[in-house]
């Protein structure tokens, strides 16, 4: 009895974790669309929802501490899934925290003078940091060290596109000083895109380890 129930505890965990993931890629996609329409009413909507991922990411943390306190892990494995849990959701929590800052330099460049225009291929790294979240916690569900892996190539392409957006950014501030304050918003955009992306590949190191038992750098 006392086996199933830590057993169901771990696989509660599990869960858990798929499920705040979720609501992470979802805030992540519509501060990405509220970028893409300017939508402020929808940049004020992720802003409030910020708290839900928070008080998501914080029971979840409970809740893994209560198991260390009360359940001895039987074998590693489990230790390595509650830890590997713990971190993941910390990641997750930033992750929203950087859909949060999009939704609200939106808001703060809605109310400037004028508007800086998101370069082409700020579309493209939106997408490929938004694949990365979603592609860090399919491997966590399959825990699939290949899937992990290949989180790195796409975060090397998410760093040159960084560079490349800062440079047109800058030399469209340069070209037009009205937008300079606006210019310094999308580039906190693009920032917090490389953030996300980064925590990405956090997220698949923690499935490396939790797979194989050995610490590995994807970035």
């Amino acid at each position: 009895m006392v086996r199933e129930r830590y057993t169901r505890q771990i696989g509660n965990l599990r869960d858990d974790l798929l499920r705040l993931g979720s609501m992470v890629e979802q805030a992540l996609l519509r501060a990405i669309n509220s970028l893409d329409t300017w939508d402020t009413v929808a940049a004020a909507q992720i802003i409030s929802d910020d708290a839900q991922i928070d008080l998501a990411w914080r029971a979840l943390e409970d809740r893994t501490i209560h198991l260390l306190a009360t359940q001895q892990p039987v074998v590693a494995s489990d230790l390595r899934l509650i830890t590997a849990v713990t971190a993941i959701a910390g990641e997750l929590e930033r992750i929203g925290d950087y859909a949060n800052i999009i939704a609200r330099r939106v808001r703060r460049a809605t109310r400037r003078p004028s508007l800086v225009t998101p370069p082409p291929a700020i579309k493209e790294m939106a997408t490929l940091t938004l694949q990365m979240v979603n592609t860090s916690m399919e491997a966590f569900l399959r825990q699939d060290v290949a899937i992990a892996h290949s989180l790195t190539q796409s975060d090397e392409r998410v760093d040159d596109l960084e560079d490349q957006l800062r440079a047109e950014i800058i030399a469209m501030a340069k070209a037009d000083p009205e937008k300079v304050e606006a210019a310094i918003d999308m580039i906190d955009v693009v920032h917090a895109l490389e953030r996300a992306a980064d925590r990405s590949t956090n997220i698949g190191e923690r499935v490396i380890y939790l797979a194989t038992s050995h610490v590995e750098s994807l970035n």
